[in-house]
């Protein structure tokens, strides 16, 4: 909301990242790969993802979202209806472009190819000063189409494009009424069928007017995953169970069929990452195992963030990784964080554990890895907040989301994670063994180069005084100093993707140590490590890491 335009970029671990000169202001995770971002008007934008999801944000929240099952080439923006605000055009694999309203998604025209589309752009490909919508097939067909240009049309559109919206909601409304009206109808036909009678003697499929479903979470250790509990208030039983939601699924949902229905059902989730997730749940529920008609329930649940740890009352050992930081704070906030970020604390109360110093002592464990974790707030300088894990990124991610519930925009701590910065060590060496392979190679394809040149000049001098003997000798050489450099050349870029490889780490080990602070500080340890970088500093890179300075500052 400053007036100035930010930096969008789409990465391969799913996030949508938003830059603010060199400092990330948000990040947004998606549920997969993100392949474009494309403006599209105001402080709109698109993206499109790998599974075949498109979808707009505005600012930073998500206005749609549709997903196919067809993947999604290229994205572009265009106003082809000519009200003045573009819509957004997307090509898929299977032939289609479709243009969707950028408010609501809805597709206003479609079209399809009889081949994958490449490319969607506009230009003014005529040369008459009017911008034309082109789209590309890979097997090299060409369409374009042109945007409403009468003025008579122009107005036509805009004086009925609000109108256009209000009839389209409002027949969706009507159709779901319909619906719910027609199997009310047939549920009364059948109840007044059976005499209406009432309780376990009701005809099949209706059930209670009183029926709730009670929705719950819980972390079981044995299997190592988060299980939600559906279950009735009665003896209706439930027949089935549908889920949407993001991050949990392969497809973003879940189907459930209990054999035999029963009016408890348990559903095995174990999200890969730590993402709060809103669940919309789906359930059947008869009076019976023999009920032709069922009464769906559709509730909404949220996930939180960090479900995929189980509470526990005390460790056999403490990670020996930390991070600390001041934090004002009451207990009861940190409580109240706690209770709304993980499950199965609900009752959570602060505890000392013996010592007076300390307000708050709660103990965890990862059911992926079966990790510890430790979160233990002191009244040491006014309030010190230590968290435990031998996991770095999970540290991270705790201290930005405690921060964001607290709505805190500045926070300094140090850090101490020695199995990390051992691994992070042993990337530095394989970046500087590579980077001087690196240059080895280039030298020695620098000594065939020369080499070529000297051979191609040998040979024309032999050719002009046509000695074939030199001149099939030179040429042998020649093929063979060739091929040296083709071998050459791929051991090279061999040792460039693993360079980058390695180089990726060592960003990303950055970008875990700027998550440990919040503000200034978090873009403070960015500048500086990259600093120390540059200048192959290894010692200034770790304690920059560990305490958010640089040995200058301090």
């Amino acid at each position: 909301d400053d007036g100035l335009p930010e930096l969008i970029c789409g990465t391969e671990d799913f996030e949508l990242r938003i830059f603010h000169h060199e400092r990330v202001i948000k990040e947004i995770t998606e549920t997969d790969v993100v392949i474009q971002v494309e403006h599209l008007h105001q402080n709109k934008f698109a993206y499109a993802l790998m599974n075949g999801t498109v979808g707009v944000y505005d600012k930073m929240s998500r206005a749609w979202r549709v997903k196919s099952k067809n993947r999604v080439n290229c994205i572009s923006c265009f106003d082809l209806d000519n009200d003045g605000v573009p819509e957004l055009i997307a090509g898929w694999e299977n032939g289609k472009v479709e243009a969707r309203n950028e408010k609501t998604g809805d597709i206003l025209s479609k079209d399809y190819f009889q081949a994958p589309i490449a490319s969607a752009l506009h230009a003014d490909y005529r040369l008459d000063g009017r911008e034309t919508l082109i789209c590309v097939t890979t097997e090299g067909e060409v369409r374009g189409w042109l945007p409403s240009s009468s003025e008579t049309g122009q107005q036509h559109v805009i004086a009925g494009k609000e109108a256009g919206d209000a009839y389209r909601d409002l027949m969706a409304k009507k159709q779901e009424l319909s619906l719910e009206l027609a199997s009310f109808q047939e549920q009364v036909k059948q109840f007044q069928a059976e005499g209406g009678k009432e309780g376990k003697e009701a005809p099949q499929g209706v059930i209670p007017t009183d029926t709730k479903l009670n929705i719950s979470l819980k972390s079981n250790m044995e299997q190592g995953t988060v299980e939600l509990h559906l279950m009735t208030s009665n003896f209706s039983v439930i027949r089935a169970v549908a889920i949407f939601a993001e991050h949990l699924f392969d497809g973003e949902a879940c189907m459930l069929h209990p054999i035999p229905p029963s009016n408890n059902v348990i559903v095995q989730i174990s999200p890969a990452k730590d993402i709060q997730t809103m669940m919309h749940v789906k359930a059947l529920a008869g009076l019976s195992t023999n009920s032709m008609q069922y009464h769906v329930f559709e509730l909404n649940y949220v996930m939180p963030k960090f479900s995929m740890y189980h509470y526990v009352d005390q460790l056999t050992k403490k990670p020996e990784g930390n991070c600390t930081f001041l934090l004002a704070e009451r207990p009861h906030r940190i409580v109240s964080w706690i209770q709304s970020s993980f499950i199965g604390v609900d009752d959570l109360v602060p505890q000392s554990r013996g010592d007076p110093k300390v307000l708050l002592d709660v103990n965890f464990k990862s059911l992926r890895s079966g990790e510890a974790l430790n979160i233990t707030l002191t009244s040491e300088e006014g309030g010190k907040l230590i968290i435990r894990t031998e996991n770095l990124d999970v540290a991270g991610e705790m201290i930005q989301d405690l921060c964001a519930h607290l709505q805190i925009e500045e926070l300094e701590s140090t850090a101490s994670f020695p199995d990390e910065m051992e691994k992070f060590k042993s990337v530095l060496l394989r970046v500087d063994e590579y980077n001087a392979v690196r240059l080895k190679l280039t030298a020695e394809m620098a000594d065939s180069s020369n080499l070529v040149k000297a051979l191609i000049v040998k040979a024309e001098d032999y050719r002009m005084l046509s000695d074939m003997s030199n001149l099939k000798k030179v040429f042998s050489n020649l093929q063979l100093t060739n091929q040296d450099l083709i071998a050459e050349y791929t051991k090279r870029a061999n040792n460039h993707q693993q360079l980058l490889a390695q180089l990726k780490e060592v960003n990303m080990m950055v970008q875990k140590a700027s998550k440990l602070r919040i503000g200034t500080a978090k873009t403070r340890v960015v500048a500086s490590c990259r600093q120390a970088i540059k200048r192959n500093n290894i010692h200034e890179l770790f304690q920059i890491m560990k305490t958010g300075h640089d040995a200058s500052s301090m």
